[in-house]
């Protein structure tokens, strides 16, 4: 109910369920906040949203990687890259691991931000220990590095995504159709990969 709710954009009703909830004394379970939590984030209300995560963090509630990434996702959805990079940072005193889907949320927000080198530095930390990158971190750089005109990076980083059997995502398809049609790229990019 609470998610449907969200999915509408009516975040004051999924609130008020949610109190409800609590009020009746049914406890919030860890994937109640966590729909709460995305809620607020996907509906553009990240101050919301951290006040229930700071909430969450009082309690004797254990969090995992899944609550974590809500939040670093909607703070660099939010612009505030340094905020969730200083979050990302701490996970491992927290003891949580952060997932593909962590790395490449932060990978995307450094990107996002044009702070494509400490992308770049975060990408090589996660291929060396772990979890290994998945087609959605590998086409994030490979935009960024189209977006500063770094062609030979974008083809190397093509070629490597081939390799391991991952494709294009479409917009990064229609990033370089946009950039041959402009001419901001030469046909001759294309057979750079192969």
């Amino acid at each position: 109910l609470i998610q449907g709710f969200f999915q509408s954009g009516d975040c004051e009703n999924a609130q008020e369920i949610f109190k409800r909830m609590v009020f009746c004394g049914v406890p919030p379970s860890i994937w109640t906040y966590n729909i709460l939590l995305d809620g607020f984030c996907d509906n553009g209300k990240l101050e919301k949203a951290l006040v229930i995560f700071k909430d969450m963090q009082n309690s004797e509630m254990e969090l995992g990687t899944i609550t974590y990434t809500i939040v670093i996702e909607g703070m660099c959805r939010d612009g505030k890259v340094k905020d969730a990079w200083e979050l990302f940072c701490s996970l491992d005193l927290k003891g949580v691991k952060p997932d593909v889907k962590t790395y490449t949320i932060m990978i995307s927000g450094f990107c996002v931000k044009r702070l494509k080198q400490k992308a770049v530095t975060l990408f090589r930390k996660m291929k060396e220990d772990g979890p290994l990158p998945n087609d959605c971190t590998y086409n994030a750089l490979i935009r960024a590095h189209l977006r500063d005109g770094d062609k030979a990076a974008s083809a190397e980083l093509i070629k490597e995504m081939r390799s391991l059997g991952f494709s294009a995502e479409a917009s990064t398809f229609s990033l370089v159709t946009n950039m041959l049609h402009d001419g901001r790229l030469d046909k001759s990019f294309l057979d750079m990969p192969s």
